[in-house]
């Protein structure tokens, strides 16, 4: 199994529990930010995420969906330092995995066979 699989299974799963979230909170604790917005957009969030989910293993849509996520979660990281929380790591870390996906650099790859 190539690394490329390995992120896009991480990344995939992330998008899982954190789209599923939005509609039924079970994450402890929950966003600090979830008062903050409306929740007509925490429920399109929600799906958008869980549709990356999917999307990402389409290989022609994998830097689309990266890419775009990677945005997603630079502006929410940004906006909860706005706001003085710090509850941000799990977003810095998925920006990061995403962002390789972009790059998506030759170590991806894997070995030629």
């Amino acid at each position: 199994m190539n690394i490329l699989k390995i992120i896009t299974a991480i990344c995939s799963l992330l998008f899982f529990i954190v789209g599923f979230d939005k509609f039924f909170p079970f994450m402890d604790p929950p966003c600090s930010l979830i008062d903050n917005i409306p929740k007509t957009f925490w429920k399109v969030l929600g799906s958008f995420q869980l549709a990356a989910g999917i999307l990402i293993w389409f290989s022609k849509l994998r830097r689309y969906v990266a890419g775009f996520f990677v945005l997603v979660l630079l502006f929410f990281t940004i906006y909860h330092l706005k706001e003085n929380t710090y509850d941000i790591g799990g977003s810095i870390f998925m920006a990061v995995l995403l962002g390789i996906l972009v790059w998506n650099p030759t170590f991806l790859k894997g070995k030629n066979k």
